[in-house]
């Protein structure tokens, strides 16, 4: 009857996800531009990177924007140390 859905089938997807790693990531590429100090250690990247990847898996249950949420930090962090 009707269009009704299901709520499974609907769930709200954690887009924000993707917007906080973009954000991430453009401070990790402009820490590495300018040489912040505290952010110029590799172990600091990676620290935030796992962190953040570590959120970013739990809250968006293994969808797509969590992955790309990560696949996103994670390019930034290999550019710092290819660029």
């Amino acid at each position: 009857m009707g269009n009704n859905k299901s709520s499974s089938s609907t769930r709200n997807e954690p887009y924000w996800l993707v917007y906080v790693a973009l954000a991430l990531a453009g401070l990790l590429l402009l820490a590495d531009a300018y040489h912040v100090a505290h952010l110029a250690k590799w172990t600091a990247r990676l620290g935030i990177a796992l962190i953040y990847s570590a959120i970013a898996m739990f809250v968006g249950s293994g969808r797509w924007p969590g992955q790309l949420a990560v696949v996103i930090v994670w390019l930034a962090v290999v550019l710092t140390y290819v660029l």
